[in-house]
Order: structure tokens, then sequence, then C-alpha cells
């Protein structure tokens, strides 16, 4: 039985949920899960949890990414990205360094992105790309991103009738890298869309730290252990206390809310977490109650460590 994180690198042609398939199947166990959709063409880090890891999915998901991509100007897909059908052109002339570099950094900071069609967010408890497929109109929600730096790396290419540029970018869980290159295009005033993109780090993992499917399965059991993350390394940048009261790690254990301690006012905003320990291993996971100040409530329990 594995508890923590396994970071695959998620080759081309499969999705997110294919690996969470193959990787109950190398594992030989059934509580696996991702932690961030990878649509099928797009490559890089996809971290997978295991056993009582699956439990910090959400914890994971609100941290940053960050993405390489290729942006093409001068020509719009339905699906933003190289996959759809044209939907416009525009036979481009080449365009200075300043005049990109200056709309890249206009994206820094928080902006409203229009959830693409083509995607598997709801409306009307129907997902967007089903309204895509049958032709029928929706109204597709707007929400707040946070592009905390986004970069051009390499030269500006023309052919003749399109520009190309690669940027690096790290956001915000829930951004979308092909709207943002549409986006781009439309702050120049031409059509676009991302032509290639890889995940170069989530949830604190860099490609560097990476497997892939292949050769994880290749392993015996005991090297797989050599690319799983323990869950303390995932908690690692919040506030460990090893418990060495009995009365305490009684009600940690059974996950019974807490009265805040001197030594328990680490926890003293609403995104902030105390991870209890007990001979160095997670046994729970604390935040502050929302609607009383003195109270700490569980957040998660590990009990099979």
């Amino acid at each position: 039985m594995y508890n923590g994180v396994f970071p695959i690198f998620k080759e081309k042609g499969l999705t997110s949920h294919d690996v969470v398939y193959k990787m109950r199947k190398i594992l030989h166990m059934k509580k696996v899960g991702h932690t961030g959709t990878l649509d099928p063409d797009v490559t890089g880090v996809l971290p997978i949890v295991v056993g009582e890891a699956t439990k910090l999915t959400e914890y994971m998901q609100i941290k940053d990414k960050s993405y390489s991509a290729e942006v093409t100007l001068g020509i719009s897909t339905e699906t933003e990205d190289a996959s759809g059908d044209v939907t416009d052109t525009l036979e481009m002339e080449r365009l200075p360094d300043e005049a990109v570099d200056m709309t890249l950094q206009s994206f820094i900071g928080e902006y409203n992105q229009q959830v693409p069609l083509y995607s598997s967010v709801k409306v009307a408890g129907k997902k967007l790309y089903e309204y895509a497929r049958s032709g029928e109109a929706v109204e597709r929600p707007v929400k707040t991103v946070f592009i905390r730096q986004i970069e051009r790396t390499g030269e500006i290419e023309f052919d003749g009738n399109t520009v190309k540029f690669n940027i690096d970018v790290t956001c915000s869980k829930g951004t979308y890298i092909r709207t943002l290159a549409v986006d781009i295009g439309r702050a120049l005033g031409v059509p676009a869309h991302m032509s290639g993109l890889i995940r170069t780090a989530s949830c604190g993992f860099n490609i560097s730290d990476t497997v892939t499917l292949e050769g994880l399965r290749t392993l015996e059991d005991d090297k797989k252990e050599e690319y799983l993350q323990p869950l303390k390394d995932i908690v690692c940048e919040e506030n460990l206390l090893e418990i060495d009261d009995e009365q305490l790690l009684f009600k940690v254990q059974h996950g019974q809310k807490l009265i805040k301690s001197d030594i328990m006012e680490m926890v003293s905003q609403k995104d902030s977490y105390i991870v209890f320990l007990k001979d160095g291993k997670p046994i729970g996971m604390y935040h502050q109650h929302p609607e009383k100040a003195d109270e700490l409530k569980p957040y998660k329990m590990f009990n099979k460590l």
C-alpha cells in the first residue's frame, strides 16, 4: 500500500483518467486519483495521489501551475488549440518584440477569462462541449484567474503568414492557457490560438521530479518508492507539530475539534493549517473554525499510515 504522490510525466494521447487507470494496474491498488486534468494533446507534470494522499487532492490543486506554450497569431480555431477547425485567419505582418512583450506583461495579475466552449465546465447541468457539439447557443461563464508570471522565451518567428512565439506562464488553478493565447491575440488585434503546450510544474512538482508510466511500470516495488513523495513532504510548508501529549493525541486521532492554546495560534488565518504528527508522520490536518475564533476543526485525517 502506497501513501503519497507520484509525479508522473503525462505523455501525449492520454487523458488524466487514462493515467489513473494505468497507475491502478501498475501499483495494484484502487485508491488512486489525479490533481488536475490535462488534455490528451498536452504533455507534462501530472501529480498522481495514492492511498491517504487522495485526501489532499483539493489542497494540492489550489497551488500555482506552470506551463510552456506556443502561441500562433493569424489563425483562430474552434477549440482555441491546434486540434480544432479553423474559424478565422489573417495574413500577418512582422510584429516588433516590444509590442508582443508589452502585451504579455499586461496580463500579469488578475484578469477575467471566459471559459472556452470546448471544456467540461457545466452550465445548467450540461457540459459546455456538449452544447458545442449539438450546435446549441450557451452563455459561457467568466471567471477571475491570476497570472503570476508570463514571459516570452526565444525569438518571434514569422513565416510569411503567421507569427509564432513561446511563452512561459505561472498561473492560478483553473487558468486555461489556450484561452490566454486567444486573449493575447485579441489584445494585439489578431486571431490566435495555442499551438503547443507542456505543463512544466504542478502542485510543487517540476518536470525533473517526474517519471513516465512506462518507467515506473518497469521498476521493482521498492524502486517505485523512490519516486513516491510522502504526505509529510506535501504539507511541509504548513505548521507541523509533533504530538507528545496523550490527551491531545486522542483528540486528534478521533477528529475532535480543538480549543486553541498558545501553540495553536500558528493557525490564525483562514487559509493556514496545522499538521499534527506522531513519530514524524501526519495524523491530522486542522484549520481555523470558520465560525468560532477560539476553535480549530479537522480538515483532513490520516488514519492508515
